[in-house]
């Protein structure tokens, strides 16, 4: 009896509604859609928009990234959830202290006293 009840645990909410078959299904039709997903954005994406470069200059980010995809089918997309985290949900990174600071137009266009046009450019 324990046995039985151990062996059923990770599924006991979902099984009297749908049965663990169906979830393992279920599971794995999500994870294909999401693998074509995330093969169709690593396919579309720009080799700017990678912000970790793998290769050098991102040259070939995009290659590898889609053989990581297509090849973790098997190993339950595997490679299609690092791709989210990695690359789709990827921030670039921002240097405060490199950003030139802005000034406005009109302190941009004032020239210092007793200067002329010509002198200024």
């Amino acid at each position: 009896m324990m046995m039985a009840l151990i062996c059923r645990f990770p599924f006991w909410p979902v099984s009297p509604v749908i049965g663990s078959g169906a979830l393992a299904v279920l599971l794995g039709v999500a994870g294909i859609v999401l693998s074509v997903i995330m093969l169709i954005d690593c396919l579309k994406r720009p080799a700017s928009k990678f912000y970790y470069p793998i290769t050098k200059e991102a040259e070939y980010d995009r290659l590898v990234w889609a053989g990581a995809i297509v090849l973790s089918l098997g190993f339950y997309f595997i490679g299609a959830i690092v791709y989210f985290f990695v690359v789709k949900r990827a921030k670039p990174e921002t240097n405060k202290q490199a950003q030139p600071t802005t000034t406005s137009t009109s302190e941009a266009n004032q020239k210092p006293e007793g200067q002329s046009q010509k002198e200024s450019e």
